[in-house]
């Protein structure tokens, strides 16, 4: 669970005391000040440190050191990519975990349906289902922007690219938060969930195998082969889970985040609302200043980095929230500047391990925007008693609740 500081942001040591899950919040609801003291601590120092949370692991926040690690993936292997590690029903985290040459092999056997042309193309059933959900809560004051909107649109899109029912969405957000927390907040509970999860995968899997010739995605990766060999069932419930943890939360963050921003910043909604074209550097501006992952490596042998040895056995977690602040890279890096012409922002991954779904996030995000604004130009956070912007850390960190009334 989210904390609120009760200590000053300048103590001297942030980075030791650092704790993905347990992040210090702002009055805005948002951690920016913490990041950006953490990003100082960098700046002034060794730009590597260490937090003795978890046993203690290492902690970069440079832009430019974090593509070092990220790059060297002789040393730094994905297999720590989750620390620590997820509950996930004991599949691999397809892709997310794997170095090449199996990350390769996966990646081209699934990655058909992720082209940006593929991505385009789901555009307006992203608009006709935003639609639906607008006309649920339209006009009846207060809502929750994230529970009733942001939430369930990436479940539905995601449920129906894989050809399931589009109701199954909230629990395919059950499960996610599952694999993000359960491990920490619940760790029996958590088992029970994901052998259901489990089940539910094989279920679809036998059914289909059963009954080939579907178009849908899940179908086409069911039936996809590789050097004459088809995916296993593990195989498939591992990339079903990636699907799920990367179609959910990245746009589901993404979408909450701007809706907060938007609800707040008047002059920023003002100027989207009258050039919807700034929309799409919009979106890359929240994701890298709000949505920023932690992804972390394994490393696999002793090395000395920056001046620091790390040993072989050893976590590294990359801050890619404060790197997506770092003044060598970013020009005016506090402040979101939708004209922005460069921003390679690290939300979305990067190289060989860059987000599979980068392309629907962001077509998702869009048009989930542009409806929204059509439809609701005018709303506002609601600070009435009881309600309560909510920010989860973690390494898929981001808005949980956004109260706004329209």
């Amino acid at each position: 669970m989210t904390t609120i500081a009760d200590t000053a942001v300048g103590e001297k040591d942030l980075v030791r005391a650092f704790d993905h899950y347990n992040v210090r919040i702002d009055i805005d609801g948002s951690p920016s000040t913490y990041i950006e003291a953490i990003r100082d601590q960098f700046a002034a120092g060794s730009k590597v440190l260490r937090s003795e949370k978890y046993d203690g692991f290492w902690v970069v926040g440079g832009h430019p050191e974090c593509l070092e690690i990220l790059q060297n993936v002789e040393v730094f292997s994905n297999e720590g990519n989750i620390f620590p590690k997820y509950e996930t029903g004991g599949a691999l985290l397809m892709m997310a975990e794997q170095d090449d040459p199996d990350h390769a092999k996966y990646r081209q056997m699934v990655s058909g349906p992720f082209t940006p042309l593929r991505a385009r193309a789901i555009a307006q059933q992203v608009k006709h289902q935003a639609n639906a959900l607008i006309d649920t809560f339209v006009g009846k004051g207060e809502v929750n922007a994230t529970t009733v909107f942001a939430n369930e649109l990436p479940g539905r899109i995601t449920a129906a690219f894989l050809g399931l029912p589009e109701d199954h969405g909230p629990m395919y957000r059950d499960w996610v938060t599952t694999m993000a927390r359960g491990h920490v907040d619940d760790p029996e509970g958590a088992k029970v969930k994901m052998k259901a999860m489990a089940d539910y995968v094989q279920n679809i899997v036998d059914e289909r195998r059963k009954n080939p010739g579907g178009t849908d995605v899940f179908s086409n990766i069911i039936n996809t082969e590789y050097d004459g060999q088809l995916l296993s069932d593990g195989e498939l419930l591992s990339f079903f889970v990636i699907l799920l943890i990367g179609g959910l939360e990245n746009t589901s963050r993404t979408i909450s985040a701007s809706v907060w921003r938007l609800a707040w910043d008047l002059d920023l909604r003002r100027r989207v609302l009258a050039n919807p074209s700034l929309i799409p550097g919009m979106v890359e501006e929240i994701m890298r200043l709000y949505t920023g992952p932690a992804p972390c490596r394994l490393i696999k042998q002793d090395i000395e980095f920056h001046g620091v040895k790390m040993k072989e056995g050893e976590t590294v977690m990359t801050l890619s929230s404060v790197a997506n602040r770092d003044p060598r890279v970013f020009d005016r890096p506090d402040f979101l500047i939708p004209e922005r012409t460069s921003n390679p922002h690290l939300s979305l991954g990067h190289g060989i391990h860059r987000c599979l779904g980068a392309h629907i996030v962001r077509v998702q995000v869009k048009a989930a925007l542009e409806e929204f604004l059509k439809r609701i130009p005018n709303f506002t956070l609601d600070r009435g008693e009881g309600k309560q912007l909510e920010w989860e850390g973690g390494q898929a960190a981001g808005f949980t609740s956004v109260p706004i009334i329209v």
